[in-house]
């Protein structure tokens, strides 16, 4: 592979907006003529591009390591795929270096094509809230989003001004051109599928194929079941340098699973909606003149599928 002339396929995220589902069904598809050398989630890219010292960043000896770390197939016409969504950043960890990330992989791919999928702002922050607790965390949700009032040097874990997603399309139309990079809203795969594959396969010059759009991957518990899994984490704590897998964790997740199922619909709507509310307080209007920036720039209306654009 020539990182200077290849043309490579580079998943930047965002978290929470069908990684796993593109990765599974798109991105090692030989139908569409993608595949995944670093495997379908490279954590190489989070080692290599947002992990990776700044001061030591050396995009030859990325490039020389990347190649070693790649499955030993022959690409051939194939478009080679990168694909992570902590590349875009680690917002339920309260870590942002997109910037950084974009000039690293700039520096490293001559000829590469970006995609981003992004999601209705609040959708997006409730649904990350889940993950942060998934990941050990034990702040309330409150203390999650903040309150807008912190004292100068204090902030929430989850920065709202992130989810201004135009910033994120210009700084990456910035780096790699207009025509090599694509956004699209994730609600988009549910309202039109066969157009949000059609997209992403004429953006990559590929045919479009018929994929199971209406598949479901990593779907969430209720919010009753997700305050229970806070209260549990002041009690089984993780190791901070490895993922919570074992024993433990594997039979905690069983048991919220069980629970999940036997806690009442009703009860488990009325705690989602008082969260809704929460974060409804705390966004406001904020994100408005971003999504009528982006729709105009991505030519989609954004309205219609629920993002504040009034």
């Amino acid at each position: 592979m020539d990182f200077d002339t290849s043309p490579v396929l580079l998943h930047v995220g965002l978290h929470k907006c069908a990684s796993t589902w593109l990765q599974k069904n798109m991105f090692d598809n030989p139908d569409i003529g993608l595949v995944s050398p670093w495997g379908r989630m490279a954590s190489v890219a989070v080692t290599e591009f947002a992990t990776v010292d700044p001061l030591a960043f050396d995009a030859v000896q990325t490039r020389v390591r990347l190649l070693a770390a790649a499955d030993p197939v022959d690409i051939g016409d194939r478009m080679a795929v990168l694909s992570h969504e902590a590349l875009s950043s680690r917002p339920h960890h309260g870590r942002y270096y997109a910037p950084h990330v974009a000039e690293r992989l700039k520096a490293t791919f001559g000829n590469a094509r970006v995609l981003m999928i992004f999601r209705e702002q609040k959708s997006l922050i409730k649904s990350l809230y889940g993950e942060f607790l998934r990941n050990g965390g034990r702040l309330t949700l409150r203390e999650f989003i903040g309150t807008g009032t912190e004292p100068p040097g204090f902030a929430a874990n989850c920065a709202l001004s992130f989810f201004e997603f135009d910033r994120l399309l210009e700084m990456y139309t910035a780096y790699f051109g207009q025509d090599r990079v694509l956004v699209l809203p994730l609600e988009m795969l549910s309202r039109d599928p066969d157009g949000f594959v059609e997209r992403i396969c004429g953006f990559v010059d590929r045919p479009a194929v018929r994929l199971p759009t209406g598949e479901r991957v990593n779907t969430a518990w209720g919010a009753v079941t997700y305050d229970l899994l806070r209260h549990s984490n002041s009690v089984i704590r993780g190791d901070a340098l490895k993922p919570r897998t074992g024993p433990v964790f594997l039979v905690r997740r069983r048991a919220l699973d069980l629970v999940d199922r036997m806690i009442p619909a009703a009860a488990q709507r009325r705690v989602s909606r008082r969260q809704d509310a929460m974060i409804v307080d705390r966004v406001g209007a904020r994100y408005r003149n971003s999504n009528l920036r982006l729709a105009e720039r991505i030519g989609l209306d954004l309205g219609a599928l629920g993002y504040d654009c009034a």
